[in-house]
Order: C-alpha cells, then sequence, then structure tokens
C-alpha cells in the first residue's frame, strides 16, 4: 500500500491534518494538486458518463463512482496508513469530532483498509469520544491454572490501581 514516492510519516501526517481541515470541492483540487506534484495517478474523464474515478497517490489507491467519493475514500485511507488520530479533536471543533467519528466507523466496519492496531486506535477514539474520562485497563496476563474468580480479582486489583494513579 505504501511505495517509494510515500512521505515519511510526519509528512504523511501533517498531509492528513491538512486535508482533514479541507471541503468535499477543496478535498478533490488538493489531492489533484498533490497528484501533479509527486506523480501519482489521477484519472481524467470529462464525459460525465458513468465510470470509475481512480486515484492513486503515495501507494494509495482508491477508487470511486464520484471524484468527490474517490477523495473522501483517499482520505480516510491515508489516515488508516498514517496510524489514525492521537486523539479526539476538542469538544469545540464539532465538524472535526464528526470526521473523526466517521473515519473510526469507516476503519472498525471495515469499508477502509487498516491493520489491526489501526482497529484498536479506531475503537479507543470513539471510546474517548463517548466516554471523555474512560481508561484503559491493561489485563494481567493470565496464570495457568488460575480459577475464573482469581482471574478476576487480578483484573479488579489492576483496575483499581489505574484508578488510584488518575
Amino acid at each position: 500500500m505504501i511505495d517509494a514516492a510515500a512521505p515519511a510519516p510526519v509528512e504523511r501526517a501533517a498531509l492528513c491534518d491538512a486535508l482533514d481541515a479541507l471541503e468535499p470541492q477543496a478535498l478533490v483540487e488538493r489531492l489533484q494538486a498533490e497528484v501533479q506534484r509527486s506523480g501519482g495517478t489521477w484519472q481524467t474523464d470529462t464525459s460525465d458518463l458513468p465510470a470509475l474515478r481512480i486515484i492513486a497517490l503515495h501507494g494509495i489507491t482508491i477508487s470511486d463512482m464520484s471524484y468527490v467519493a474517490a477523495a473522501l475514500r483517499w482520505r480516510f485511507a491515508a489516515r488508516a496508513v498514517a496510524g489514525g488520530y492521537a486523539a479526539p479533536a476538542a469538544a469545540t471543533e464539532p465538524q472535526r469530532r464528526a470526521l473523526q467519528r466517521a473515519w473510526a466507523l469507516s476503519v472498525l466496519h471495515h469499508l477502509t483498509p487498516a491493520t489491526e492496531t489501526v482497529r484498536k486506535g479506531a475503537q479507543a477514539l470513539l471510546d474517548r469520544m463517548i466516554h471523555p474520562g474512560l481508561q484503559t485497563v491493561v489485563p494481567p496476563a493470565a496464570v495457568p491454572g488460575q480459577t475464573l474468580a482469581q482471574a478476576a480479582a487480578a483484573l479488579s486489583a489492576a483496575a483499581a490501581e489505574v484508578e488510584e494513579a488518575a
């Protein structure tokens, strides 16, 4: 999915952040300019007949029935390749939060290709958006011969430690 012309991870994250700020038509124009700048593929079709619009840029190839739909899907795929979002947007940024939620749902419903690590990150992002004070408790390692009650007690102890630390 990533080619030699792909930007470094920091540059990819910056590109994703810049694309997140754009409205759909501006996103199409920015991606087309990025393709021209970096040597990707932009299938140009002025016939207005039904056809797949293909965007191949930085090792990510997406097609859809319109340039806008392809650009929106390309943005989500690029975000997945970049590793997702580090944290949910502030409550004062409802449009960015809605975009992050849509991306996470797209990843979780397997509409956007992503690694298992990115899927876990998407779930964690949604969890933090829904429950801002939510903390993840790492379950203790399983012990051979441990009963269910003992395992539950160990998990409760781990949760108590996390709660005390907060």
